[in-house]
């Protein structure tokens, strides 16, 4: 691994449902975002890297997050944690919908100011912490 490699870091928040609310932050820029993951197919807490790739279905390019025996964990634009297999979605807000779902709100516009940072880039490391799986319901 690259010392001077850009890192981003996860910390899952609050679980509701089969979502996971989370933060996504790095350091030396200062950017936010929210996310939202589906809570049956998380990414293991860790260092992964990523490394740049294309969500065919959304026909953009993106990063994927490389994790031993796992295929195609993307960040893309989502709002709701049904329409992720894996993948992370990140969000300028994150709201509730109207029958108690979790969601994330202008998931485009943070897509692209997360791409945004990382323009010229090929790979990045990513540090996922879930503090929700020490939670009880």
């Amino acid at each position: 691994m690259s010392v001077d490699k850009t890192i981003w870091h996860l910390v899952g928040e609050i679980h509701k449902g089969n979502a996971i609310w989370g933060r996504l932050y790095n350091k030396d820029n200062g950017l936010t975002f929210w996310t939202i993951e589906n809570a049956s197919t998380l990414i293991p807490e860790g260092f992964h890297p990523c490394k740049k790739d294309y969500y065919h279905r959304g026909d953009y390019e993106t990063f994927e997050i490389i994790v031993e025996d796992r295929d195609r964990l993307l960040f893309h634009a989502a709002n709701y944690a049904s329409e992720l297999e894996g993948c992370i979605a990140p969000g300028k807000s994150r709201g509730e919908t109207e029958d108690g779902r979790l969601a994330v709100w202008d998931s485009k516009t943070a897509f692209n100011e997360f791409m945004e940072t990382l323009e010229g880039e090929d790979s990045f490391l990513i540090i996922i912490k879930d503090a929700t799986r020490n939670e009880t319901e």
